[in-house]
């Protein structure tokens, strides 16, 4: 059999080993394993654009690495296919080979928390396009930021892995740290779990991606007040051993961020606060069209209610 041809034919759903052994590299490990296992699951224009390696090359370990014998990375596409998907990005999940891998060179720890922290896994929207864009919408959020403080010598990306690490041997002890209990006050959730957590040195953020399928009040007015009540009753500091927060809010709507902001008005003391910013993304409304991430999330002026213009790169 010619294996030049057999590769050229294999389906893009389904894993067609060439018979030809794949070295795993650290570009391999560090541009395309490690960020899926923080992401739920990547578009190939995600990758391409987190990867440091050549767009053509970081295609193509995509493609090998699918086909590679053992379980490696997997595709949406392998369980669900959309309307023209030939002329979609594929979309890739870790898999069990890579996942051990990252836990033998100490990449990722061996827990089990690992797995229900991943941004973009713990969505619950019930219809599963919206919950897909959601989640592709916090993940190409996160890499933007990450993909721009990366070019700043002077600031240091630090993911939520490293924070759930440093933080409280009870908190890590849980079945996803990220889920922060809220104390009993009237008119917040439970509990609150950011859709994302980084931070950039000292400062830590959490991120809210608003697709604008959940009402302002009372559901948006409620993560206000969790969010609120988690930091003003040190909460923040017992479970994840942080001492500050802002929460960033992005919107697909100009309308629907302007109306939030409105609402925040209503509930900060004097109208203003600084401890949540906004921006406005329309381009990230349908997951499969978005762009490509550049760092232009990070380099951007963040609106808040009552302060000047939060920036990320230089945050006052």
């Amino acid at each position: 059999m010619n294996p030049t041809l057999t590769r050229k034919n294999r389906s893009r759903c389904i894993p067609t080993p060439s018979g030809r052994r794949t070295e795993i590299t650290n570009n391999d490990i560090y541009g395309i394993f490690e960020p899926l296992s923080r992401h739920a699951q990547l578009t190939t224009k995600q990758l391409v654009a987190y990867d440091l390696r050549y767009a053509t090359k970081t295609r193509n370990r995509l493609t090998a690495l699918f086909h590679e014998e053992g379980q490696w990375l997997g595709r949406l596409g392998q369980d669900v296919k959309f309307a023209n998907y030939l002329a979609h990005d594929e979309i890739h999940r870790l898999e069990a080979d890579a996942t051990q891998l990252l836990i033998a060179k100490g990449v990722i720890p061996n827990a089990q928390w690992v797995f229900n922290a991943r941004i973009g896994g713990h969505s619950n929207t019930p219809s599963r396009i919206i919950r897909l864009a959601h989640d592709h919408m916090a993940s190409d959020i996160v890499l933007d930021i990450e993909i721009g403080a990366r070019d700043e010598e002077a600031t240091r990306f630090i993911n939520h892995i490293q924070i759930i690490q440093a933080a409280p041997e009870a908190t890590r002890a849980l079945r996803n740290p990220l889920r922060i209990p809220v104390p009993d006050n009237a008119g917040t959730t439970k509990w609150i779990e950011p859709d994302a957590l980084f931070a950039l040195g000292t400062r830590h953020y959490a991120v809210e991606a608003d697709m604008g399928t959940e009402s302002i009040d009372p559901i948006i007015r409620a993560k206000i007040l969790a969010y609120r009540e988690i930091v003003a009753s040190g909460m923040i500091d017992d479970h994840l051993g942080i001492d500050n927060l802002t929460v960033l809010f992005v919107t697909t709507n100009e309308t629907r961020m302007r109306n939030i902001m409105n609402e925040l008005r209503t509930i900060a003391r004097g109208g203003k606060t600084p401890m949540f910013a906004f921006a406005c993304r329309p381009d990230l409304a349908t997951f499969l069209h978005a762009p490509a991430p550049i760092g232009d999330m990070f380099r951007t002026s963040w609106e808040r209610v009552g302060h000047e213009p939060l920036s990320l790169a230089r945050p006052n």
